[in-house]
C-alpha cells in the first residue's frame, strides 16, 4: 500500500496527462471539436461562446456533461476559420465585442488556438480565453507565447481554496493545484491581460482568506479582479456531489447567493 507521508504519493490523476489522452480525442491537425459553435451568453454584459469538447479536470461540480466526460461520442471537428466566422455573425447579431469558447478546457490544440486567435486579432472582438490553468502553468512557453495577441484576456479558474479541497473537487493530485497560480505568474510576467477567478461553494471564510494571500503573492493587482464562484446545482451536478457525498455551503440561485447551511441569502 502507498504510504501517504511519501512525497511521491500520488493522490489523484495527472491533469498533464489527462490533457494528452483528450488531445488525442478532440484535436485533429488545425482542428478542435466543438459541441456548439456559437451562443449568446450574458457574462460580462454579453458575450458570444462556441461550446467546446474535452477537458484536462474532472471537476464534481463542473454543468458541463458530455463535452466533458464523453468527449468521443460528442462534437464535431471545427477548423479555427470555421469557429471565427460562427462567433463573429452571432456576436454581430447581438452587438457583443466579446467572445469565446467556453464548457470546456480552452487551452487544448494549441494549434488550433493559435490560429483562431491570429483571425481574433485581425478583427474587432476581444477574445477571453477560458482556462483552469494547468497546461499553461506547466508549460511556460505556451503562456508566453500568448503575448503576441493583442484581442487577448485569459481567465484562469482555480478550483477551490487550497490543495486539499481542490483534491476532493476534481479528484485530480493535490500538487496540481499550483499550476493555476503559476500559469497567472507566467501571464503577468508576459503582459497578457488576465484574472483569477475560484469556486468557493466549498470554501470557508479562512481558506477564502488563504486563496487571497496566494493569489496576492502571485502579484497583488489580482485581487482588484478576482471572481469568486458559486456553483449552480443543476440537476446533473448535483446527482454527481450526492453520489460524492459532497454538499456545498453556497450555491447560486436565480442570480443570488444562498447560504445552504443557514437557509438564507449571502
Amino acid at each position: 500500500m502507498a504510504n501517504r507521508n511519501n512525497p511521491t504519493h500520488k493522490d489523484g490523476y495527472d491533469p498533464i496527462a489527462l490533457t494528452r489522452a483528450a488531445e488525442r480525442v478532440v484535436v485533429r491537425g488545425n482542428k478542435r471539436k466543438y459541441a456548439r459553435l456559437a451562443r449568446p451568453l450574458r457574462f460580462y454584459g454579453g458575450i458570444t461562446s462556441a461550446q467546446e469538447v474535452g477537458c484536462n479536470l474532472r471537476c464534481k461540480f463542473c454543468f458541463s456533461d458530455k463535452p466533458v466526460r464523453r468527449p468521443h461520442s460528442t462534437g464535431r471537428f471545427y477548423s479555427p476559420q470555421q469557429v471565427f466566422n460562427a462567433l463573429s455573425k452571432e456576436a454581430d447579431k447581438h452587438g457583443h465585442k466579446l467572445i469565446s469558447a467556453s464548457a470546456s478546457e480552452g487551452t487544448l490544440g494549441q494549434e488550433h488556438l493559435f490560429e483562431l486567435l491570429e483571425l481574433v486579432d485581425d478583427s474587432k472582438y476581444v477574445f477571453v480565453l477560458e482556462t483552469n490553468g494547468m497546461t499553461l502553468g506547466h508549460d511556460r512557453d505556451f503562456a508566453l507565447a500568448l503575448a503576441r495577441f493583442k484581442n487577448l484576456h485569459v481567465r484562469v479558474s482555480i478550483k477551490g481554496s487550497n490543495k486539499k479541497e481542490y483534491n476532493n473537487l476534481t479528484g485530480a493530485i493535490s500538487d496540481s493545484y499550483d499550476l493555476p497560480f503559476k500559469a497567472l505568474d507566467y501571464l503577468i510576467d508576459a503582459g497578457v491581460s488576465c484574472n483569477a477567478c475560484v469556486m468557493v461553494s466549498f470554501s470557508n471564510k479562512s481558506s477564502i482568506a488563504e486563496v487571497k494571500e496566494k493569489l496576492h503573492d502571485v502579484w497583488p493587482g489580482l485581487l482588484k479582479s478576482v471572481e469568486f464562484e458559486n456553483i449552480t446545482l443543476f440537476p446533473k451536478v448535483a446527482e454527481r456531489l450526492a453520489n460524492a457525498n459532497m454538499v456545498p455551503k453556497t450555491i447560486r440561485h436565480r442570480g443570488k447567493i444562498i447560504n445552504v447551511n443557514k437557509g438564507g441569502f449571502v
